[in-house]
């Protein structure tokens, strides 16, 4: 696909644009689309992109005070915290490994 179309894709992935309109914007059809990896990585790439820049500006908000966005902040961290496992002691060995650094 050429550079152009790849920008289109993460344009509308940033849009969240469904696949089907995304594929009218772009030119292509949904099976070069979906046969395309790096589409497919552009256009999630546009979708987080969007994704970082409201809880970039939700952030700003919140800490300006906005008391819904301290709410939405919250969850947006209850949300990341989800992902993470318990904080544990490393192993021993794991220790010496990284020992370096």
């Amino acid at each position: 696909m050429t550079a152009e179309t790849l920008e289109a894709i993460e344009n509308c992935g940033a849009a969240e644009m469904p696949i089907a309109e995304t594929c009218a914007i772009a030119e292509i059809s949904e099976a070069d689309f979906w046969a395309d990896v790096e589409a497919i990585k552009r256009y999630r790439k546009g979708q987080l992109q969007s994704k970082l820049a409201i809880r970039q500006a939700v952030i700003k908000m919140a800490k300006a005070g906005t008391p819904l966005m301290v709410k939405v902040y919250q969850d947006f961290a209850a949300e990341n915290a989800a992902e993470f496992p318990p904080t544990k002691e490393p192993e021993p060995e794991a220790a010496e490994e990284f020992a370096e650094i």
